[in-house]
């Protein structure tokens, strides 16, 4: 009854959300999928460190973000690969390429200049080479402030470096779809226009503290202003309206990049007040999604939120040696001739981000672009730099050879950078600085971060070196002895190897399937194959089979699940026997008995209930109808890692009432170990009198009381009755109550899954088994896939000794578990 009271108050705010007007009113695609399709709704943040999330959390920066971790969400370290920097990490994210770029800003030897990732042209050519590698994981979806569009159609990729600008926007309509969104939606609009006058009003009198007080140039203090008005407010108001679109649309995955924290980091350093100050307002915007995304009638959608990497405070190398990077390479460069004579060489090139702007000068803008990019005579004939970041690269126009190239990368760490890699032939790496020289990714024992974190960084140094794209230097702003350089003028920084800019962060719900590689940190490619198996795809586009867990030849734990999935009818009015796979393979169950599973019936679109869910988990399904009605079947069955052998299933007895759902007992044996395990489950009445006649039922010769004291026994089900009840007390008298036995655990409700009140879900054991572990699962998916949270317990058997036969009275032993207790 409160699932269908909630559901229908779902389906009411849904039916007057001003979403679903705007999506109906606009005329907007909507997805085909039915609406229990599994969707995937990516948020990243950009530039923020896992240590700063801990510390913004903590100050209260980001209230739903606590929130969400309170209520089950996982916070897992978030390894970018290197160079940690967007385009490489998102390379690896929507295609699985590893290292496809090796800074923001590089020498593309294909055309002959020097450029930076957020251009369109160089973004497109990038990706285009990534496409004829792998299909993007955002087939199908939306890319919303982005480097690539990650596979999405280019009409729904919107502010990123691959796709088009306001401009383009503004004709295809999207544009006008978000202003008159903006206006049904006229609170937010209100917020949206106080919030850019607040900004503006904070920037200003930033920027004038900067000039007068650090002594900054005004100029540039005038265009951070305005970039961190469009950055860190309108652009992120702009994509939140767009993102929930989409999801009302019910696209079946949508990717949101907000800019705004790594903006203000590079200008005043990650760890700055007006860098956090951002993370509040990216904090409200990513609430809004969820809520967004939980209201959707049209996709089930999971929230996953992530940053791409971490920043780390560094000074300027420019600040203190003129030039930068580029002069110490002038200074050491071997043909000082050829350097007095090219004395108006042009410096370090820095393309302007005014593209995402768009507009009728956009083509003059690429084209001056272009012009800019290309080398210079002496760039071709001596050298060139790219270096925009704490990652600098040195292009030879002649060669050195091994002797010039150490003697070069000897001097310029004498003069203040970090480290040096130099490319053996051999394809190994030297890694020189300032405590010597290492061989990668042999020798890691210099890097900042524990292992196996540090392996990891050392070879992806290696892998870095070895991009077509990367300089014959390689130079870091990094060393050994901590110091942390920028070849940009900004006060933040990353692309770099440091604990900080190689920590980032990832919150995903508990239930998402990970990988075995992913104990210790999640990179990319992992998070990809994560995601592309949530959306039932494959690199080959077929679906991605469970992997489920495997119990040792010496395990004798089982772990036995007993749920009431409530025909799959969730508290959002969705009917999804995928969504309650999903949670009972986070469980990674040996049996599972469910209750409530319709096969056939036409309120769940006539599916059979347990073979889906059977299919998904790759397990051995019986069925146990107590309705049936032509072709459509109610009841309850069991799931099993090994073959089910049926020993009874009949209607139990109704305690003298006539009306009322009839109820059935299942019993089967399973093989564990050598072992035949008697199961039992069951579905219990409501009434005192109907479950005092059922219980004596199952205590009868043809059911428990049958079954030899020599057999290890399980009872299991949604039994509607509490502990304390009469019969409550005649099982427990026979049989151990998990949740009464399990060390250490305190017993937890189970109904109704939203406000747990009662304890009416049970699983009984009998004296062979020890209680190891039990769980209730309670999180954002459990509350809402059905009105019963789940039960799960660890039951340790209690064998005889193989080795010798045990003399008359002596006790039986029991083997050690290979399976870690659920805890």
């Amino acid at each position: 009854m409160l699932t269908r009271i909630e559901a229908a108050w779902w389906r009411m705010r849904r039916r007057f959300s001003r979403n679903e007007w705007a999506v109906r009113g606009l005329k907007l695609g909507v997805t085909a999928d039915a609406p229990h399709a599994h969707g995937l709704l990516m948020i990243q943040i950009d530039g923020l460190a896992r240590e700063q999330l801990e510390r913004a959390i903590a100050r209260g920066r980001m209230p739903f973000l606590k929130r969400l971790l309170n209520r089950g969400h996982q916070l897992h370290t978030f390894y970018p690969g290197l160079p940690s920097s967007t385009p490489a990490v998102q390379a690896e994210l929507y295609y699985g390429v590893r290292g496809a770029v090796p800074a923001f800003s590089f020498l593309d030897k294909r055309v002959g200049g020097i450029g930076m990732m957020m251009h369109p042209d160089w973004a497109k050519r990038i990706e285009a080479d990534l496409q004829t590698q792998a299909t993007g994981l955002l087939t199908g979806g939306s890319s919303w402030s982005n480097i690539y569009t990650g596979g999405a159609a280019q009409e729904e990729s919107h502010f990123c470096g691959a796709s088009i600008g306001l401009g383009d926007m503004w004709r295809t309509g999207k544009l006008r779809t978000l202003v008159t969104f903006a206006f049904l939606h006229f609170g937010a609009f209100a917020r949206l226009v106080g919030l850019l006058l607040l900004e503006i009003v904070i920037g200003f009198f930033d920027a004038l503290r900067g000039v007068f007080v650090q002594g900054r140039s005004l100029k540039r203090e005038l265009f951070f202003l305005l970039a961190r008005v469009f950055v860190c407010v309108g652009l992120r108001e702009m994509v939140t309206l767009g993102a929930r679109l989409d999801v009302t649309r019910g696209l079946p995955v949508v990717h949101v990049n907000f800019l705004g924290y790594d903006e203000q980091s590079h200008r005043r350093g990650p760890d700055s007040a007006f860098a956090h100050w951002t993370l509040k307002g990216i904090d409200r915007a990513i609430r809004e999604l969820h809520r967004a995304a939980r209201r959707s009638g049209r996709r089930d959608y999971d929230v996953w939120i992530f940053s791409d990497h971490g920043q780390v405070r560094t000074k300027a190398l420019a600040g203190v040696v003129e030039g930068g990077l580029e002069g110490l390479v002038r200074k050491h460069w071997p043909n000082q001739d050829a350097v007095k004579a090219a004395e108006a060489a042009r410096p370090q090139r820095r393309p302007s981000p005014g593209h995402w702007l768009g507009g009728p000068k956009k083509e003059k803008r690429e084209e001056t672009h272009r012009a800019e990019s290309q080398l210079s005579v002496f760039e071709k004939q001596e050298f060139a730099v790219a270096a925009l970041g704490p990652v600098g690269h040195v292009y030879f126009g002649r060669d050195l050879g091994e002797t010039g190239k150490r003697r070069l990368a000897a001097a310029l760490l004498r003069d203040g950078v970090g480290g040096v890699l130099l490319r053996r032939e051999d394809g190994r790496v030297d890694w020189l600085h300032a405590g010597g020289e290492q061989v990668l990714p042999d020798l890691p024992e210099g890097l900042p971060c524990a292992e196996p974190l540090r392996s990891e960084i050392a070879k992806d140094l290696a892998h870095l070196c070895h991009n077509p794209h990367a300089g014959d230097l390689v130079v870091l702003g990094w060393g050994t002895k901590g110091e942390c350089w920028t070849f940009a003028q900004e006060n933040g920084s990353h692309a770099g190897p440091t604990a900080a800019e190689a920590q980032g962060f990832a919150l995903l719900p508990a239930n998402v399937w990970l990988p075995e590689e992913a104990r210790h940190f999640i990179r990319p490619s992992v998070l990809r194959a994560a995601a592309l198996r949530a959306l039932g795809r494959s690199e080959t586009g077929a679906v991605v089979a469970a992997q489920r867990r495997q119990p040792s030849a010496t395990a004798v734990a089982m772990r036995v699940v007993t749920y009431n999935v409530h025909s799959c009818h969730g508290g959002d009015g969705r009917v999804s026997p995928a969504r309650i796979a999903r949670v009972l393979e986070r469980l990674d169950a040996d049996v599972i008995a469910l209750q409530e599973l319709d096969c056939g019936r036409e309120r769940s679109r006539g599916e059979d209930q347990l073979a889906i869910i059977a299919e998904k988990l790759g397990m051995h399904a019986y069925f146990c109808p107590a309705v049936t009605s032509g072709n459509s079947k109610y009841g309850h069955g069991v799931l099993s890692r090994e073959p089910i052998r049926l020993v009874r299933r009949a209607v139990l007895p109704r305690g003298g009432r006539i009306r009322g759902e009839p109820r059935e007992a299942l019993w089967v044996t399973v093989p564990w170990l050598g072992e035949e395990v008697q199961l039992l489950t069951t579905h219990l009445g409501l009434g005192s009198a109907e479950q005092a006649s059922q219980v004596a039922d199952l205590l009868a010769p043809e059911w428990l009381g049958g079954i030899g004291t020599d057999k290890p026994v399980i009872l299991c089900g949604d039994m509607n009755f509490p502990p304390g009840s009469a019969a409550y007390r005649k099982l427990s008298a026979l049989m151990n109550d998990v949740q009464a036995h399990a060390p250490g655990h305190t017993a937890r409700r189970t109904f109704p899954a939203r406000w747990p009140l009662r304890r009416i879900d049970h699983i009984f054991a009998s004296k062979h088994f020890e209680v190891c572990g039990v769980k209730v699962l309670e999180d954002d998916l459990t509350r809402i896939a059905s009105d019963h949270l789940p039960l799960a317990a660890d039951l340790k058997l209690i064998v005889p000794e193989k080795t010798s036969a045990p003399s008359e009275g002596s006790p039986r032993t029991a083997v050690s578990a290979g399976i870690s207790p659920v805890v």
